[in-house]
């Protein structure tokens, strides 16, 4: 596909006029990353953000112990590593490719100054960064207030109705996840998560397609646990 193109189907530049467009599209560079290659790590300065072209990278941190807690999966259309740029601080997690991957590459300089001289663009990026407040919100209200079922539950969920529906009705979640990588969704270490989901495995709630995704029968049933809890 033509880079211009590209860059019009992605929906954070989608709001730029055709002549900052091709401006981003000149200015920009395109890397390519490597399965579990690094993009950047937590408190490096921040010179760049990153536009997924194709494949799918991980935002994570990790605490001193064995805990990871990845917050977020960016796919192809998704950027990230913008907040660093906006507030002048460094990176405040790390970001690894989970799968290869084409990045798109906007330096720095260049991101803001696309900010100051497009007033869509500035509004689409903060309903993005009030969208991640939200579920950073909900994430803390999770860890409070959910045992590990419950959160395990509710990160199901959330993974499910980013996925598809099969011809039988369940959700599908549209990755594969290793029990590892699901357990550094929900922030917990291997096992608790692992008896959390034999939990919700035996009572119907999540099952597995054969083609090793994970699936949910009911969501309405699943989002009545996650409101129990």
């Amino acid at each position: 596909m033509h880079g211009l193109k590209l860059l019009k189907k992605i929906p954070f530049l989608s709001a730029l006029s055709p002549a900052h467009l091709r401006e981003v599209y000149r200015l920009a560079r395109q890397v390519e990353v490597r399965a579990r290659e690094s993009v950047f790590h937590k408190r490096e300065d921040a010179d760049a953000m990153f536009i997924v072209l194709a494949g799918r990278v991980k935002i994570f941190t990790r605490s001193a112990g064995k805990k990871r807690k990845t917050f977020a999966y960016m796919k192809a259309g998704d950027f990230f590593g913008e907040m660093a740029l906006v507030e002048g601080v460094t990176r405040t997690a790390s970001a690894q490719a989970v799968e290869d991957s084409r990045l798109l590459v906007i330096r720095k300089q260049d991101f803001q100054s696309l900010l100051s001289r497009d007033p869509k663009l500035c509004f689409y990026l903060l309903r993005i960064v009030c969208q991640r407040l939200r579920r950073a919100n909900e994430e803390i209200e999770g860890l409070l207030f959910r045992n590990v079922l419950g959160r395990v539950a509710k990160a199901m969920l959330d993974l499910g109705r980013t996925g598809r529906a099969s011809r039988e009705g369940p959700l599908v979640l549209k990755d594969r996840f290793t029990q590892q990588e699901l357990a550094d969704v929900v922030g917990t270490t291997r096992e608790p998560f692992t008896r959390a989901l034999a939990s919700l495995k035996r009572a119907g709630l999540v099952s597995t397609t054969r083609d090793g995704r994970y699936s949910i029968p009911d969501a309405g049933r699943l989002a009545g646990l996650c409101r129990a809890e």
